[in-house]
């Protein structure tokens, strides 16, 4: 049994929801097991959370509190390669032949069900047969202990009107100075000791980011609970879900996720619940995630079997909780509910002779209920078939409601979510984050400003600006940034590039070569700030605006500026003649050090050698416009950068033997998009594409959809119109 899935946000004393289960305990009834208390807090938040529960229970000088203890099994490719050891075999030849093992969770029989149909993995175990009787009984046992990463535990205060402490209940070990049980999280639970998983959720320490930029620039007094209490029906929040507007919203933002709330189309609080339900490996593959689509859309009817209209008619006739298990389970056969909760663990852990013993008590129960018997077996048979993967409704209730707060956010202050956003990102997540901020709001990310932009992304909410971050410049480093805004701080905005350089190196001696002339450990402390953070500074386009640069090739006359006051020439092959008046050079120069950058594809297409050959045959097609499904089945004229190309081979059902194929991810500002270059074709354009990443293609491809990803990419055409620039 799992207890409610507990989100702490904003709340003063959010760890007093465990006195109640530690003081209090729960109440041992028919389903005879305690339940699990998941909690989760903000991530910064967690530590002070662990020290509370040690402060509060840790009394008068008796250690009450502990972590849990957790293995590591031997899984497959763990246990060949361990016992390949030991064995002196080639870690070359082990390394290569466990790369094959694509599913590291086989077991004994499926690693040999595999060397049916692979001949190396076969000829390996004919090599060396007494490896594979070694591991048989060495699989998926504990390879090593270690702290888990949240469940702490609080024993009782007496037993038996003694005092006792966490070492009378079991053995104990110290691990860099936490406490931590010998046994793992299940064994306790066995044992009957109530275990609290404190989690750290990097997602609540955004939306607390979030609300607190919200009430700090709008006045808007939202707290988490507030929108939980008052609005989970916004209109805009669910269409912009129903758009596919994901990104960074939590639980949602997945590429397969995304595919299956455009799917749903959802227009409600229950719609998300069943999403983070059914979005699982197991519910994907048996077809439920379907089956609630279509019957969310009225392309099939729900039905309802004897007495279980009011278990599933959130859901449209089908079971997707552990909840509604335990409900059909008393409304139909009679169960009590704590044998409704026995019931689902046992066909979650697949205990079969307990199970059986069940059905003749749920069959005996349906009948007494008036259920005819063809209903009451169909009714078990749909338990047993889906209660080994069902999920707890109240974990994806808490999991459903944070994601609607983020898609709440983003809908009503959008400016104000993906500043948090942009902040928290990875660097692969910069793109997608800001193409949908284009595409569904009014902010945008604008160059970053000598004179604004900071540590962390600035905001003007007043224009919905986002000024880049000056951390986020290649090798412009914390004590580099801290340094200017320091001085720009104290002696006022900066006026020019000369004033900028003045007067953050007035307290360096050396006189720089050039722009990599290394400062030495002396230098670096009179100040951070060197040649190389001027020159990426100024091609990421902190000095456009003091220096009324119109348009990105003004660069060139800033970085003139900068090196005359530094004392040194520009070498002519840092910035070619033939390329300094070129918008794409510059653009190209402030995506390589920042990540930001316009680059004007229609002008490059415009002016290319290629454009000729593909006239008449295609137009010239955005990124973003490919996407339409308009523009399925037709032909394209494409410009992008390549930003990513990964070759992959597969087995030619035609000729037995393997292709290779290449999987090409284009780039357009803040637009991606996927170009398939098949076989036949790759084999003629590969000497073209071998080193191009992060370069300029201009070629003609077809648009076709794509079953796999859910929505158009692109093909290179046969004729291979292909200029890299």
């Amino acid at each position: 049994m799992r207890v409610t899935k507990i989100q702490e946000h904003h709340t003063k004393h959010p760890v007093k929801v465990l006195d109640c289960f530690v003081d209090s305990g729960y109440v041992k009834t028919e389903h005879g097991s305690l339940p699990d208390v998941d909690n989760d807090f903000q991530s910064d938040k967690r530590q002070e959370v662990k020290e509370y529960i040690e402060r509060r229970y840790n009394h008068d000088g008796k250690q009450r509190v502990f972590s849990a203890g957790t293995f590591t099994t031997l899984k497959a490719k763990a246990v060949i390669k361990d016992v390949a050891r030991t064995m002196r075999i080639s870690p070359s030849l082990v390394n290569y032949l466990t790369a094959i093992i694509e599913d590291d969770g086989a077991d004994y029989t499926e690693i040999f069900k595999l060397a049916a149909s692979n001949r190396k993995i076969a000829k390996f175990i004919h090599d060396y047969p007494q490896l594979f009787e070694d591991i048989r009984t060495l699989m998926f046992q504990p390879r090593s202990s270690s702290v888990h990463a949240s469940a702490l535990l609080v024993t009782p205060d007496d037993m038996d009107g003694e005092d006792v402490e966490c070492f009378d209940f079991v053995p104990i070990k110290k691990v860099d100075d936490i406490l931590v049980s010998e046994n793992s999280g299940y064994d306790l639970d066995e044992l009957g000791l109530l275990k609290n998983d404190c989690l750290a959720t990097k997602e609540l320490s955004k939306l607390h980011q979030t609300f607190d930029l919200i009430n700090e620039h709008y006045g808007a007094g939202l707290t988490m609970e507030g929108v939980v209490e008052s609005d989970l029906a916004n209109e805009r929040a669910y269409e912009l879900l129903r758009q596919g507007c994901t990104q960074n919203v939590f639980q949602l933002s997945s590429r397969g996720m995304t595919k299956f709330l455009v799917e749903m189309q959802p227009t409600c609080i229950h719609d998300l619940i069943a999403a983070n339900a059914l979005f699982r490996p197991a519910t994907l593959e048996n077809g439920s995630t379907e089956a609630y689509v279509d019957r969310k859309k009225g392309l099939v009817a729900p039905t309802y079997l004897w007495g279980t209209y009011n278990a599933l008619n959130d859901t449209f006739g089908l079971i997707t909780y552990q909840e509604q298990v335990a409900q059909i389970a008393r409304e139909v056969g009679g169960f009590s509910l704590g044998e409704g909760v026995k019931l689902v663990k046992f066909i979650s852990k697949k205990k079969a002779e307990k199970i059986q013993a069940m059905r003749e008590k749920f069959l005996k129960g349906a009948k007494e209920n008036g259920c005819p018997i063809e209903d009451a077996i169909a009714i078990w048979q749909q338990i047993e078939a889906c209660g080994s993967y069902l999920f707890n409704k109240s974990h994806a209730t808490a999991y459903a409601v944070t994601s609607y707060i983020g898609a709440f956010l983003k809908a009503q202050y959008p400016t104000a979510f993906y500043t948090v956003a942009l902040e928290w990102a990875d660097d692969k997540e910069l793109i997608p984050i800001m193409s949908e901020m284009e595409a569904c709001s009014n902010a945008k990310v604008v160059s970053p400003d000598i004179n604004k932009s900071a540590m962390s992304f600035y905001t003007d909410y007043e224009t919905n600006q986002i000024f880049w971050s000056l951390s986020r410049i290649k090798m412009v480093g914390t004590k580099a940034v801290d340094w200017i805004i320091n001085e720009r701080n104290k002696n006022g905005e900066f006026t020019s590039i000369n004033n900028f350089i003045e007067r953050i190196f007035k307290y360096k001696l050396k006189k720089y070569q050039y722009w990599d002339d290394p400062d030495n450990e002396d230098e670096v402390q009179r100040c951070p700030v060197n040649a190389r953070h001027v020159l990426n500074l100024i091609l990421a386009g902190c000095f456009d605006k003091i220096e009324n640069a119109l348009s990105v090739v003004e660069r060139y006359a800033i970085v003139e500026k900068a090196a005359e006051t530094l004392g040194f020439e520009i070498k002519q092959k840092d910035f070619p003649d033939d390329l300094r008046n070129k918008h794409y050079f510059w653009s190209q120069q402030q995506i390589k050090v920042s990540g930001l950058g316009a680059i004007d594809y229609k002008r490059i297409y415009d002016n290319s050698a290629i454009k000729e050959q593909i006239r008449g045959r295609a137009a010239y097609t955005t990124l973003k416009d490919s996407l339409s499904e308009d523009k399925d089945g037709r032909k394209a004229a494409i410009a992008a950068t390549i930003v990513e190309m990964e070759e992959k081979k597969f087995t030619s059902k035609k000729t037995g033997e393997q292709e290779v194929f290449c999987k090409v991810t284009l780039q357009q500002n803040n637009d991606m998009a996927e170009l398939v270059i098949w076989p036949e074709e790759y084999r003629n354009a590969r000497a073209l594409l071998i080193g191009a990443k992060n370069k300029l293609i201009i070629c003609m491809a077809t648009v076709k959809y794509s079953d796999y990803v859910g929505h158009n990419n692109l093909q290179l055409t046969r004729n291979n119109f292909i200029e890299i620039i």
